[in-house]
């Protein structure tokens, strides 16, 4: 079951590898460039001038997240109603639900975090029972708090096929960073190149679990 959710995965992250390109990979690109140009004065900078270049990239990065993955959301629901949106459709509409989803990933976070610091597996548990959380909150329009109720009551289920398929995913992508990142490691441009690669790559972890999302809502339609 997870080999088949995970080619069919594939199957739609290659179909429309253009589209979702070009909703994420400009925003990926201007976090990138930013971070760049942060660091690179930071290497001679003083200390507080360092930590505010963490947080002005830190708060950049939080604050366009939710339109380029609000986005991508949307997109791959138009393509399973069979109304395809255009890119700059697709970023419009997630503009609306940019506070809603911003929060969402936020406590998401600090859940998961929280579960991390106690020994790990709880974070991973925790992680895994939120992963439907986004699609609740983009898709049917529920608040923080109540998609990340309702993804908790509607993964339990599928808690295995998404774990399962969710760390083939990261363990293949963590692993070819890791690789081509020793390769690359006297290259700050590439590896930087490299980076932005591997955050778009990982479009395919939100399309494994919208494929079961899509598959929990089916089952639990009414009759």
């Amino acid at each position: 079951m997870t080999f088949d959710y995970l080619r069919q995965s594939l199957f739609f992250f290659r179909t429309h590898l253009s589209r979702l390109a070009l909703i994420q990979i400009p925003f990926l690109l201007l976090i990138t460039v930013v971070q760049y140009q942060l660091l690179q004065g930071g290497e001679s900078a003083e200390a507080a001038r360092t930590t505010s270049s963490v947080f002005i990239s830190s708060a950049l990065d939080l604050a366009l997240m939710p339109i380029y993955w609000g986005a991508t959301l949307l997109y791959m629901q138009s393509v399973l109603q069979g109304q395809t949106l255009s890119t700059s459709q697709a970023i419009s509409l997630s503009l609306a639900c940019w506070g809603r989803l911003l929060l969402t990933y936020i406590l998401t976070t600090l859940a998961v975090s929280t579960g991390l610091l106690l020994l790990i597996l709880p974070g991973i548990y925790i992680s895994i029972r939120l992963a439907f959380a986004k699609f609740y909150c983009v898709i049917e329009g529920k608040g923080p708090m109540e998609s990340l109720r309702a993804s908790w009551a509607s993964s339990s289920e599928f808690f295995w096929p998404l774990l399962q398929g969710l760390a083939l995913i990261f363990g293949v992508l963590m692993l070819a960073e890791v690789m081509i990142g020793q390769m690359l490691s006297e290259t700050r441009i590439l590896m930087l190149a490299l980076s932005l690669l591997v955050q778009f790559l990982g479009v395919m972890s939100s399309i494994y679990a919208y494929r079961i999302y899509c598959v929990m809502k089916e089952e639990h339609k009414p009759l």
